[in-house]
């Protein structure tokens, strides 16, 4: 009797047990044919990455360097001066054409005088010929002149104003020697230095890995020609302007000569990007291009 109490329970929650399983794969049966791939409407969540804003930062005269105000870290206020070209050329040039102008002013103060007297001149010759104490030569002479100091003054206000204009865009050139911050951030990378020399555009660092077999070959100064995928049939050429003293981690192992892992170095190049087409995060192919006395003889295959 005792045996027959548990097969008893037993047989009771079977169906339950069985009610249960059915009911969750009900759930799940409705939840497939109900289930919508569309958006229905509230908030979309999703997963992203991160990635700063950068803001490229030039010089839009050349020139030579003379200061770098900050360094790669520091935080940056909008407006905030941030560099400077050395200003000896922009200054003479300011100074020309302030004195171009006072030239200019001078010249037309002589030239409404004169366009004063001119006419001053034709009123008494005027009054002279209707008494008749002057020739009518004289009164056309005195005419002409007027008419020609007239002529000189409209010159001379176009030449202040010509002045006027030479000497606005030398101010202008001269402030583009102050390199600001256009908003606030974080200087993330310099690219240039105190000395050296820019041209107008825009320059930007090709990252090359090379490995240790070839990086004795690579010099400061070594050509390098560059081609992006997007761009496939343009060549961008460069220079080498810094080697990385210390190898990063193995990339290969040299099973040939049976030697530790190789590791790489990475080789920094400085490419003119006048037309903003090399944009930062493109995959580049980099040719280094390097300089017999150092070229290092293949190994035969």
């Amino acid at each position: 009797m005792a045996e027959e109490k548990p097969k008893g329970r037993a047989a009771k929650i079977r169906p339950l047990l069985l009610l249960v399983v059915l009911g969750v794969i009900g759930v799940f049966v409705w939840r497939h044919y109900t289930h919508q791939e569309g958006y229905t409407g509230g908030a979309v969540t999703t997963t992203g990455t991160v990635e700063a804003v950068h803001v490229d930062l030039g010089f839009k005269v050349p020139g030579r360097i003379a200061e770098i105000d900050v360094t790669e870290g520091d935080d940056v206020r909008p407006g905030q001066l941030v560099g400077r070209l050395e200003t000896q050329d922009l200054d003479g040039q300011v100074m020309a054409a302030r004195a171009g102008l006072e030239a200019a002013k001078a010249a037309l103060a002589q030239a409404r005088a004169n366009h004063e007297k001119s006419v001053r001149d034709l009123a008494r010759q005027r009054e002279l010929l209707s008494a008749d104490a002057t020739t009518p030569q004289s009164f056309d002479a005195a005419r002409a002149a007027a008419q020609v100091a007239a002529a000189q003054v409209e010159s001379g206000v176009a030449q202040v104003h010509q002045a006027e204009s030479v000497l606005h865009q030398a101010e202008l050139q001269r402030s583009y020697a102050d390199l600001r911050s256009s908003e606030a951030g974080q200087v993330s990378q310099k690219i240039h230095l105190p000395g050296e020399v820019i041209a107008m555009g825009v320059t930007v660092k090709v990252l090359a890995p090379v490995d240790e077999t070839r990086i004795g070959a690579v010099r400061v100064g070594d050509k390098v020609h560059v081609r992006v995928y997007t761009f496939d049939r343009r060549l961008f050429e460069g220079d080498v302007t810094d080697v990385q003293p210390a190898g990063d981690f193995a990339t290969r192992k040299d099973w040939g000569a049976q030697r530790r892992d190789i590791r790489t170095f990475t080789v920094t190049a400085r490419v003119p990007n006048p037309d903003h087409l090399l944009k930062d995060g493109m995959t580049a192919e980099v040719t280094i291009a390097v300089a017999p006395p150092t070229r290092l003889s293949e190994a035969p295959k």
